[in-house]
């Protein structure tokens, strides 16, 4: 479908509130989305021609949500729903996910905006002292045999170049970041699951989400009377989230071969240090998956607050970068007014 058939990235957690709590009204799945896409996309009889041939072809919720514009790495809990039926649910939690990371960009843009602002001045500051300021410097310095006064035009030659060493620093960086995504991306996903396992700081985020994730969805499908054999089987033969789905083959095996739950979660080493002890108790108790929806809730609220604390720490920074760079402007301007003063 179309970019403009699609429902705007922005307000796609309002179209699956409403829709859920619609389908909690009782009205059906389908009578919900006519009702809701006059308001959400901008060709709704276009739109509803394309979900009325997806349905007479056979495809599902997961499909319509694709030609909606919904990202397929939300869609785990909805594929999950075609199996036990709680499609409101799934929806509720496919809504509560993309409106937590919709809060977190917001967060991110209003955090940027003032610092990025102040580079951008500052950017040109620098640029124009190059262009200006230094070439004049030179010519006054070269009027005068002086070995001090090279080394401080050296100087506030390299304090100039402070941003451009920032900016490259940056820039190195992220390419590691992309050379490295992209080289795990061609790996077979066995693989990517014991890299990330092993590397420093993705690795605590990786396991609160797999966890979060893992206990939502096999939580869900065992409140709806799924055995848990067959619960996993439907988790390691989804393809909406291949980590997920890795994840639960070494759980599936590990179970059929004899372990407990919790050895099995234990031994495939993906999950946080206190998820075991918790579907322990879970099992002990005989309310397993009602336990697992509330841990998958406590980890959802985790997530949020480690992603808040983080953001906190990202406007420190960049003023402190900032400061760095006002400094090497300030002391290039300086350094050759004093050395300047004994010829004056």
């Amino acid at each position: 479908m179309a970019k403009q058939d699609q429902i705007p990235k922005k307000l796609q957690s309002q179209f699956l509130l409403r829709l859920s709590n619609l389908l909690d009204e009782g009205y059906t799945f389908h009578s919900s989305l006519l009702m809701l896409l006059p308001y959400h996309v901008k060709y709704e009889h276009e739109v509803s021609r394309k979900i009325n041939e997806t349905l007479r072809n056979g495809d599902g919720v997961v499909e319509i949500f694709i030609l909606l514009g919904i990202s397929i790495d939300y869609l785990l809990p909805i594929e999950m729903a075609e199996s036990h039926g709680r499609l409101n649910i799934a929806i509720g939690t496919l809504q509560r996910h993309i409106s937590m990371k919709e809060r977190a960009k917001t967060s991110l843009k209003k955090i940027m905006m003032y610092p990025l602002f102040l580079f951008i001045i500052l950017g040109g500051l620098f640029i124009a002292f190059r262009t200006y300021f230094l070439p004049n410097m030179k010519t006054l310095v070269a009027s005068r045999q002086s070995a001090d006064q090279d080394e401080i035009l050296n100087w506030t030659n390299t304090l100039l170049h402070v941003p451009d060493m920032l900016i490259s620093i940056t820039i190195g960086g992220f390419c590691i970041y992309f050379l490295f995504h992209q080289w795990l991306k061609r790996k077979p996903f066995d693989f990517q699951l014991k890299t990330l396992k092993k590397t420093p700081y993705f690795s605590s985020w990786m396991k609160i989400f797999w966890t979060r994730s893992f206990a939502q969805e096999l939580g869900t499908l065992l409140a709806s009377g799924i055995s848990l054999l067959k619960a996993l089987d439907l988790l390691r033969t989804q393809a909406n989230q291949p980590f997920i789905q890795a994840i639960s083959m070494q759980i599936y095996q590990a179970i059929s071969l004899g372990e407990s739950v919790e050895k099995a979660v234990t031994i495939a080493g993906c999950f946080l240090k206190e998820f075991p002890a918790y579907i322990s108790h879970g099992e002990a108790s005989g309310h397993l998956a009602k336990e697992l929806l509330i841990f998958s809730d406590l980890l959802t609220e985790q997530i949020e607050n480690k992603v808040t604390k983080n953001l906190a720490f990202v406007q420190p920074i960049l003023f402190g970068i900032l400061a760095i760079c006002i400094l090497g402007a300030y002391l290039s301007i300086l350094l050759p007014v004093y050395g300047m003063i004994d010829f004056i």
